[in-house]
């Protein structure tokens, strides 16, 4: 079972994110779109104890959103964005969703995982 689920369609930020959770020891599935993440989670890919989707260059919907909340065991989930990205309409956040607006650096995200997986 895989610590972290990371979603991020920005190459860039999803490498250094992922180097940065791996050197803090957490293990690290890295995806580059939330369609991605949904079929493997349906494929019967175990499901993580956190999950990290950066929105930035992703269309994600509620439904969505509720989709990978039952597929990952309703497991925690930290959102990446910015402020438009927030604001999509009939976006509904499963419980247990923590919102990172942008600027913020990758050791705000890490410190925001340490949080939640403790």
């Amino acid at each position: 079972m895989e610590d972290i689920l990371l979603i991020a369609a920005d190459r860039q930020f999803r490498r250094l994110v992922y180097a940065q959770l791996l050197e803090e020891g957490y293990s690290v599935l890295a995806l580059p779109a939330l369609e991605t993440a949904l079929a493997y989670l349906l494929r019967g890919g175990e499901p993580p104890r956190l999950t990290v989707l950066d929105l930035a260059g992703q269309e994600v919907t509620g439904s969505q959103l509720n989709d990978l909340s039952q597929l990952t065991g309703r497991a925690p989930l930290i959102l990446c964005g910015g402020a438009l990205d927030r604001a999509t309409p009939g976006q509904a956040d499963p419980p247990s969703t923590r919102t990172l607006l942008r600027p913020f650096t990758v050791g705000d995200l890490l410190q925001e995982v340490r949080r939640v997986l403790s």
